[in-house]
């Protein structure tokens, strides 16, 4: 694991990262991403700010389709789940794939329920109808999340390339919905709200990020998202 010298979360660990560098599912932080079924994924070069990535291309997903993530962080917040975190991810939607629910992130581990982070059909991004900013289509953009399950308000912030877009409630707090357990899906829906699209680096912290420590990550890169 790395720690993360940023602004006000100087203490934040990196527990798990993946850039696709190896054109595989391969951690460079943490443990390997795992296929959630029989997920159709590849891989290919693609141009971010002027320089050539490897990224992964993945699918629409149905509900047996997706990718296991294990975030490796311990249960903090005050409860008996992971409540406090900050998911990082480089993501292109190409046009084809605009205008429809996108999930991306599914605290289910079975896939039983609704997804609890979305692209809306407006291109926004968010959940329980409260969706921000704008994810445009074939363009690479950061978006990151922050929760912190144990305020009793505003419990999660949302960022694209660097700029608080949104800031919401949520209907659950400590150990509720949004908690994580070991494991979370990436890129699924229970229902099929999915769609194509490719990323090119995911990272996910122990510690709700400051507005400070997203604005210096920015947009998204070729190299992926910074560790350290």
């Amino acid at each position: 694991m790395l720690s993360l010298a940023l602004g006000g979360a100087a203490h934040a660990t990196v527990t798990g990262q993946w850039d696709f560098n190896s054109s595989n599912l391969t951690a460079t932080v943490g443990t390997d991403l795992a296929d959630f079924g029989v997920t159709p994924t590849t891989f290919t070069t693609a141009t971010i700010g002027g320089s050539n990535a490897i990224v992964m291309n993945f699918p629409a997903a149905d509900a047996t389709q997706g990718y296991i993530m294990t975030h490796g962080i311990a249960p903090n917040g005050g409860g008996s789940f992971v409540n406090q975190f900050t998911l990082i991810m480089d993501i292109n939607y190409p046009a084809a794939s605009s205008g429809v629910f996108r999930g991306l992130w599914q605290t289910s581990a079975a896939n039983a329920n609704d997804a609890d982070l979305f692209v809306n059909g407006d291109n926004g991004i968010g959940i329980e109808g409260a969706y921000s900013g704008t994810v445009l289509p074939d363009t690479w953009h950061r978006v990151a999340f922050v929760f912190d399950l144990a305020l009793p308000a505003n419990r999660l912030k949302k960022y694209i390339d660097g700029t608080l877009v949104g800031t919401q409630n949520l209907g659950a707090g400590l150990d509720g919905r949004y908690t994580l357990d070991p494991t979370v899906l990436l890129f699924t829906d229970e229902d099929g709200e999915t769609a194509a699209g490719f990323v090119n680096s995911i990272q996910i912290h122990d510690v709700p990020l400051t507005d400070t420590d997203l604005f210096a990550l920015g947009g998204a890169t070729a190299a992926g998202i910074p560790a350290s």
